[in-house]
């Protein structure tokens, strides 16, 4: 069954508003990031956060079972509703020693908070006692989404105005758009999808198993990738949708045990060194323009869903 995998993932974006990251009066400043190139010289280009491609692929997870398809699959109040205050809003959100709620109650409770983890710090109380912290680690994990070396990304300023009957109250405002070719990586702990670590040592360590819905929660989980590599991953979608178009996926599966994060696509050659970091056992599939040595290559990006779907 399958254990772990990992997605490389570079794409071409064209006029994108995905993280935006000041207003100041009228104007909406796309987010910039510093980052050095192969030659170590200081670059800065527009960027997108990993906590902004983590929280679409939580909505990725929210919406597939919304939609009925996995409708068994609980989701507790809170990440029901696309507010993750999580574990679920037990006791009205108020998390105290005395509380009783577990971490394997939550992980029961909610596929949100079984896969994305969460973290509740409580403040001090009146008396000077120190709070309590409810900690689960997310199986999750993203890299920010970087132009690839190389390339240049650009980005414009746009005058728009929010269009009013009285053209009194007309407001011009400026947002920014930016293009590029861009990448991210991410990767999957599907093994420890349902887990408890504190449980371990015991019968069975899974609060959730594969008799009472596992394999319908990993399958979410991998599924809403699909949605983050159709561009659905940022802000301004309502006007804004990206002119998105994949480049290349390696993903990098296991059915033995965990494996090392892969080499991100915004270098030349991380296809050659993602394959040789990589233990043995390691399958490995993409779909692009070129045909690597070593990979399974795959026409359509439905056929690297539908392998890894068949190893859960």
């Amino acid at each position: 069954m399958l254990k772990f995998v990992t997605f490389a993932v570079k794409v071409q974006l064209n006029v994108h508003d995905l993280n935006n990251e000041a207003v100041a009066g009228n104007v909406t400043d796309i987010r910039v990031m510093e980052f050095l190139d192969e030659n170590g010289k200081r670059q800065e280009a527009p960027a997108v956060s990993g906590r902004m491609l983590k929280h679409w692929h939580c909505e990725g997870i929210r919406h597939l079972i919304i939609s009925g398809e996995y409708s068994t699959i609980p989701l507790c109040a809170g990440c029901k509703a696309g507010e993750p205050i999580r574990p679920g809003m037990i006791n009205n959100g108020n998390l105290s020693q005395n509380s009783g709620i577990t971490e394997e109650e939550a992980v029961q409770g909610c596929i949100v908070c079984d896969t994305h983890g969460y973290l509740i710090a409580t403040p001090e109380t009146t008396a000077g006692e120190g709070g309590v912290s409810a900690r689960r680690s997310s199986r999750v994990m993203f890299s920010w989404l970087m132009p690839v070396m190389g390339m240049e990304a650009v980005s414009k300023q746009v005058i728009h105005n929010r269009v009013s009957a009285d053209p009194k109250t007309m407001m011009p405002f400026n947002k920014s758009y930016a293009s590029g070719i861009y990448a991210f990586v991410s990767a999957l702990d599907v093994d420890r999808i349902g887990l408890v670590e504190l449980n371990l040592g015991s019968d069975n360590p899974y609060a959730v198993d594969d008799n009472n819905g596992r394999k319908d929660r990993i399958k979410v989980a991998i599924e809403a990738y699909r949605y983050l590599i159709s561009g659905q991953i940022g802000a301004s979608l309502s006007h804004a949708i990206p002119h998105w178009d994949p480049i290349e996926i390696l993903v990098c599966y296991s059915e033995k045990g965990p494996l090392p994060f892969p080499v991100s696509p915004i270098y030349p050659d991380y296809i050659v060194k993602t394959l040789g970091v990589m233990p043995e056992g390691t399958s490995f599939l993409y779909t692009g323009k070129d045909s690597p040595e070593g990979v399974n290559k795959k026409e359509k990006i439905d056929e690297i869903f539908r392998e890894l779907l068949n190893k859960v």
